[in-house]
């Protein structure tokens, strides 16, 4: 039986400032009672989400962001998703301005681009990527998975 989850593992794990794990926490995003491999997808993405500026924005880093579609969705479509039978490493969160979307396939990319993204601006999370490297203690059912996947580079 593997130990707890301090903390200070999640972070390592998540390859981040414990800073993240506190304002997840702050924020209802994980508790730190029940820490896991869910969570260091879930920090690394508030992490990412959180510092967004979409064009038109004026922040100063240290200004909490707020995004009109809100961390929590982002955040937890991103957990959902760990345990989607569809996710792949090819699997992308695309965040922007108003809301939310994974695809899991180049097809589905490329139709999202075309039919609904069009001339929005958007950020793309690799989330497929960060699920396959979760680190040993770490992994949830999705990664093991995705490990056995041949990397998209590898695939050329």
């Amino acid at each position: 039986m593997a130990g707890r989850i301090t903390p200070a593992s999640l972070a390592t794990a998540a390859n981040l400032n414990r800073i993240w794990v506190k304002k997840a926490t702050d924020l209802g995003l994980i508790s730190q009672h029940s820490l896991d491999g869910e969570d260091v997808i879930a920090i690394q993405v508030l992490a990412i989400v959180d510092q967004m500026v979409f064009p038109g924005d004026r922040r100063s880093r240290s200004v909490s962001r707020k995004l009109k579609v809100g961390l929590p969705l982002v955040v937890n479509t991103a957990r959902d998703a760990i345990s989607e039978p569809e996710t792949t490493r090819e699997t992308l969160l695309w965040v922007m301005e108003d809301g939310v979307h994974l695809t899991h396939t180049l097809g589905e990319r490329a139709s999202f681009v075309v039919d609904q993204l069009k001339n929005r601006c958007s950020y793309t999370v690799p989330l497929g990527e960060w699920i396959a490297a979760l680190p040993d203690g770490f992994q949830v059912p999705a990664s093991y998975r995705l490990a056995a996947d041949t990397p998209p580079s590898a695939a050329a």
